[in-house]
This record gives structure tokens, sequence and C-alpha cells, in this order.
């Protein structure tokens, strides 16, 4: 099962941010604590944080992004992070440390503006850098520890009625 909390329509400066910071206290309850409390009824989950540099202005959502990312895989509860604005991560060394202690990363195409930032913190070599620049929609680079590999993400219909939030594409493939 899936559950997606969305809370898009609330207003963005105070209500959006209070909203995520609610929410994450809550899934931290609900669903990594109790994941480890008996061993037998305990499943793989994944928490998905999406436009997590929302969070960036507020140092203790920051800080419970990196108690998260250290201490749900003891629960068997793995932790993503998703951004589209990784510049503003690089700007928080506490941030980067949500990103850097993850053994996988998933990069997709990227802009010129950002591929620096993300060569520096991530090693990212020259010909990797090059690839993310040239990469098409649903190309990227997936490294698992040293390794790294070309990848290809196309979803299915279904999947794309889920994530794609452009009405006018939704309506074409009506």
């Amino acid at each position: 099962p899936f559950i997606n909390l969305d809370i898009s329509q609330l207003e963005e400066r105070f209500a959006r941010p209070l909203a995520q910071q609610i929410l994450l206290s809550w899934i931290w309850e609900k669903y990594v604590k109790k994941n480890s409390e008996d061993r037998d009824k305990a499943a793989k989950k994944r928490v998905l944080i999406d436009e997590a540099w929302m969070l960036l202005p507020y140092p203790e959502a920051v800080d419970f992004l990196n108690t998260m990312a250290r201490r749900a895989r003891k629960r068997n509860v793995s932790l993503a992070v998703i951004s589209q604005k990784f510049q503003d991560f690089y700007e928080s060394k506490e941030a980067q440390a949500v990103f850097t202690s993850s053994d996988t990363k998933l990069f997709l195409a990227q802009d010129k503006s950002e591929i620096q930032y993300l060569q520096e913190v991530f090693k990212l070599s020259d010909g990797e850098a090059n690839y993310l620049l040239t990469a098409g929609r649903g190309e990227g680079l997936l490294k698992v520890g040293n390794e790294t590999a070309i990848l290809e993400i196309r979803s299915t219909q279904r999947e794309f009625q889920f994530i794609e939030t452009n009405v006018n594409k939704l309506i074409e493939q009506e």
C-alpha cells in the first residue's frame, strides 16, 4: 500500500512548513518507530519527502531529517529525500548530511547551474556530470556506494496518472 499525504493546497509560508513538520513527526511515531517494535511484523517501508528544500529554513526540521536518515535504517525503513533545488542543500552543511549519509543516490537530468554543487558534494566524475547535463527525461545515474549505473525510468500508465502533476499532460493521456 501507498499512502500519500498531500499538503500542496496549504498556504506556503506558514501552514505548509508547519504541516510538513507535524506529518513527519506523525510518520516517525506511527510508521518508523512502531515498525521495529515487533520484529515478526516489521516490514520494509520507505518514507518519501518531496520538495524537501521547503524544510531548509527551519533548523529543527533539518535536524529531524538528519535523525530520520540515520535512525530509520535500524527500523527497516528507508528515507527518500526528493528535491529539484540541490543548491539550497549545498549552502547548509547540516542539510548536506541528509544526502551524504545515504549509500544510494539517484540523479536525474540536471541544470547547468546545479551540476557543480552535485559534482563537489557527491564526487561525480566529469563524465557523470556531463551525462547528467545531457540526459533526457527519465534518464539518470544510480550510485550505490562507489558503483554507478546509467538508467532510464519509464512509468506505467497507472504510475503516470499517480505521479504526473501537469493537468494538460493528464488530459492528453486520457
